[in-house]
């Protein structure tokens, strides 16, 4: 038998956005995409060792960029967060966070300037916990590369994002501009 396999590829804008069966009727398979999830990272983990890390932060930061090309370009670091944080709704959400101490979100010094973020919801925080897996690793970086790509692609600037504390109910990180 000859001839070639037709494959059919989907752009991101030619998905719907509403799904049949309904959201609510998806949990089992949600469930079972965090493990599958899991497991994968668990194998990556042990296939490249800390090279993992790297690996899933570039590929977020990617998916990030991809993503946002469709997003409106906003100079403003915080109006652009705030968006980010809506159009994130349901799988992360996260606020602006500032020390009591400082009068601003965003924070100037020694040379640099950087924005804390609390992250309450997050689907990848909650696959580790199912997992029974510590966060940090590898999933997490694949979050952390795509609000990168994201920011970058959004405000045209380049971005860092630091741990600062994880936790069962949420997630101190520090978004570094440059």
């Amino acid at each position: 038998m000859t001839g070639s396999v037709h494959h059919t590829i989907y752009r991101s804008e030619d998905v719907p956005l509403g799904c049949i069966p309904p959201p609510e009727e998806l949990e089992d398979t949600l469930h079972g995409l965090m493990k599958l999830n899991g497991l994968i990272i668990r194998s990556l983990e042990e296939i490249a060792g800390r090279g993992a890390n790297a690996v899933t932060y570039r590929a977020g930061r990617k998916f990030g960029h991809e993503v946002a090309k469709y997003f409106r370009k906003i100079e403003n670091i915080e109006e652009a967060l705030v968006e980010l944080s809506h159009i994130l709704r349901g799988q992360y959400t996260f606020e602006l966070w500032k020390p009591a101490d400082k009068p601003s979100f965003i924070i100037e010094e020694n040379g640099a300037t950087f924005i804390y973020l609390v992250f309450h919801d997050c689907i990848v925080r909650q696959t580790l916990r199912r997992n029974g897996q510590e966060q940090g690793g590898p999933l997490c970086q694949t979050l952390y590369g795509y609000v990168v790509g994201a920011i970058e692609e959004i405000t045209g600037r380049r971005a860092k994002l630091e741990i600062v504390h994880t936790g069962p109910n949420g997630c101190l990180k520090k978004l570094i501009l440059k």
